[in-house]
């Protein structure tokens, strides 16, 4: 069994052998930015490649990255305050020259891009929200470095919004990479594929400074196959890490018994909605209207079906696929396909804000076999010249 509590298959198996092969003296080399709690930083160590460095300024993530990866460097420092010779020191410190840097990945939050920040006004966001501007500083870390390969991540509404002056965001991620000396392509990947019992949209910036292919993982998991959030959910215990109940009172347990599978608010009846008056009465002990059904949308008190794959994890919790609760940060790292061994530190607030900002450790394995195909003779390869690289039309690809 695997730490999901699936059956190991042979290519799994197999998998795993590759990974400990690949992890001798001569595995790849990565640094982490913008870590969080190490989601794709695990995907890579499972995958065989050495995660020399990691970092975060956020505490509480950072105490979660420490516990979980006790031989790796860890910086706990605004990106923006790391100077070059300050991130050399930082991998000199993990025991490595700063030249020895073979990937360098990360997901610098830009959470002004989601779909939940006004999708439908173009605004320049860049203006408006500092985070939007991170992966700048992202590239400017991988200049310092000079891996041969980049892996950035971040939501996938990014390929929606535009700036003031009608540029797209991502046009001119690409265009910072090439700056730097990188060819790059991007590709929203659809974790549901990739054996992720979850749908979830995420975009993801490789970029190369050597003259070779770019090629991102092919889906591993047809539909009718994907993992489901029953299976994943199936066999967890109280005696697990983080596997915390919610006290949930008597009213909200009411409404939770009647939201079926796959079902929310709006499949409760009337009598459980919330209402409100909408009028301007002041005394709604004499008005004369009667308060009206507020509308939910998202998932607010959404019920997991069991045999499909979770909707997106965030910071909003589901209910359990067959019990009357909510789910624990445990199950929902299950979703994430962290394993029950990785041990989630903070607040519940802060260990569910950990899991769903996190790249699912699967998704991030992926990832990482198809950099691995490029190791050692990517060392090797000549120079690319990003001026002249052409970069894919996202229309073909999302």
């Amino acid at each position: 069994m695997d730490a999901d509590g699936d059956a190991v298959s042979e290519s799994d198996a197999a998998s795993d052998a590759d990974g400990a092969t690949a992890s001798g003296d001569d595995a790849p080399v990565v640094a982490g930015f913008f870590s969080g709690c190490g989601g794709l930083d695990l995907g890579f160590e499972r995958a065989g490649f050495d995660v020399a460095l990691g970092s975060d300024q956020w505490e509480p993530a950072a105490q979660t990255y420490r516990r979980n990866f006790p031989d790796t460097e860890f910086v706990e420092e605004d990106v923006r305050e790391l100077d070059a010779p300050a991130v050399r020191a930082a991998v000199e410190r993990a025991g490595y020259d700063h030249e020895g840097i073979d990937v360098v990945i990360g997901g610098p939050p830009c959470q002004g891009f989601s779909r939940l920040n006004n999708e439908q006004i173009e605004l320049d966001e860049m203006e408006k929200d500092r985070r939007n501007t991170l992966f700048e500083e992202f590239l400017r870390v991988v200049s310092v470095l000079e891996p041969q390969l980049v892996l950035m991540e971040n939501v996938r509404d990014l390929i929606n919004r535009q700036t003031s002056d009608d540029r797209y965001v991502k046009d001119l991620i690409v265009e910072e990479f090439a700056a730097q000396g990188y060819k790059c392509e991007y590709r929203v990947l659809e974790a549901e594929q990739y054996g992720v019992p979850q749908k979830r949209r995420r975009i993801f910036f490789m970029g190369t400074d050597r003259d070779v292919p770019i090629r991102f993982p092919e889906p591993t998991t047809p539909e009718g196959q994907w993992r489901t959030a029953g299976a994943a959910l199936a066999d967890a215990t109280d005696d697990l890490p983080n596997m915390t109940y919610a006290d949930t009172g008597e009213k909200t347990l009411e409404r939770i018994r009647h939201v079926p599978p796959g079902g929310y608010y709006r499949d409760l009846p009337d009598r459980l909605k919330t209402k409100k008056y909408q009028c301007d009465c002041e005394d709604t002990d004499t008005c004369p209207h009667e308060p009206e059904i507020v509308k939910r949308y998202g998932t607010y008190l959404r019920r997991l079906d069991p045999g499909e794959p979770s909707l997106t994890v965030s910071t909003n919790v589901f209910i359990h696929p067959t019990e009357d609760r909510y789910l624990t940060p445990r199950e929902m790292a299950r979703l994430q396909t962290f394993p029950d061994e990785f041990v989630f530190e903070g607040t519940k607030t802060d260990v569910m804000k950990q899991i769903g900002n996190a790249v699912p450790v699967r998704l991030g394995e992926e990832l990482a076999n198809q950099l691995l195909e490029y190791f050692p003779e990517v060392r090797d390869a000549p120079p690319a010249d990003p001026d002249v690289y052409e970069q894919q039309s996202l229309t073909d690809l999302a």
